[in-house]
């Protein structure tokens, strides 16, 4: 076998391997998109896979969805923006600040030790403080509130920002910052002027996976909320009670239009988190 038909093999080979994963990937989203178009009968069948082949589609769950539960929907879908996006931004500036002074400052021999005290929380599972939080929020009267699920959201953001965002600002030049203050420039300045510019792709690739994090999380909203503060995970998981069997069209057409918010999110930030996910590797 030549070089040509030997790179010729390879490249068919590459090709045929990621076009198979690809398809992996993309076929439990296919099976979601369907699947917000049956019924209990195309459900309660066999396998569907082709609309008009295999069953009749139909628009039940997008009705359900956006005429007959249109009220009952927004509420948790409002309560996963507010408290996703003011978590992860509270989170962000927080975990960054910490971050940029762990980089900078000398805490005596003790900054990889305060490091490491940020991220011993993230080793224990949250389901160890979820009785503690429980017990917290029912004393301070925060149960089933929207302020209660950002403050656990938000503690649990920062460790994580913490160490990403320090290593971040550590692969920083200091000589434009030193430069600055040689100027004339306060800390504060030099921090919000130049330092958080150059940062960008950083803070926007932490605040895209503490977003995600906020949106997607279970454990703690079932715990946390019965009725007013409710998030689209347990909305979701509701539409199994109600009937007594699970509405999977429903829950489909509801997963669908939940993921919308982080889907923009990252194709307006998609550059930004590239580079932000990449800078690690590229360092040094």
């Amino acid at each position: 076998m030549g070089k040509k038909s030997l790179k010729r093999f390879r490249s068919v080979l590459s090709y045929t391997v990621l076009v198979i994963w690809s398809m992996v990937l993309f076929f439990p989203m296919y099976w979601v998109v369907i699947t917000s178009f049956k019924n209990l009968k195309a459900m309660a069948g066999h396998a569907a896979f082709l609309p008009w082949v295999d069953f009749q589609p139909n628009l039940n769950a997008w009705r359900y969805l956006f005429v007959e539960r249109l009220d009952w929907f927004m509420m948790p879908f409002m309560n996963s923006v507010i408290v996703a996006f003011v978590s992860s931004s509270v989170a962000l500036v927080i975990g960054s600040m910490a971050g940029y002074a762990l980089a900078r400052f000398k805490f005596g021999r003790h900054n990889n030790a305060i490091v490491l005290g940020f991220m011993a929380q993230r080793v224990f599972p949250g389901a160890l403080f979820i009785l503690a939080f429980l017990v917290m929020f029912r004393e301070l009267k925060l149960l089933d509130t929207r302020l209660a699920l950002i403050i656990v959201y938000t503690s649990g953001a920062i460790p994580f920002i913490v160490w990403v965002m320090r290593d971040f600002f550590e692969g920083l030049p200091v000589e434009i910052e030193e430069s600055a203050l040689i100027d004339g420039a306060s800390r504060l300045i030099v921090i919000f002027r130049i330092a958080m510019p150059l940062a960008a792709p950083g803070l926007v690739a932490v605040f895209v996976l503490s977003l995600i994090g906020a949106w997607n999380e279970y454990l703690v909203a079932v715990t946390l909320s019965f009725s007013k503060a409710i998030t689209i995970p347990l909305f979701i998981q509701m539409q199994v009670a109600q009937t007594g069997y699970t509405e999977w069209w429903n829950m489909s057409a509801i997963a669908l239009v939940s993921v919308i918010p982080m889907v923009l999110a990252g194709m307006i930030l998609e550059k930004y988190i590239t580079g932000g996910l990449t800078f690690g590797a590229l360092k040094g």
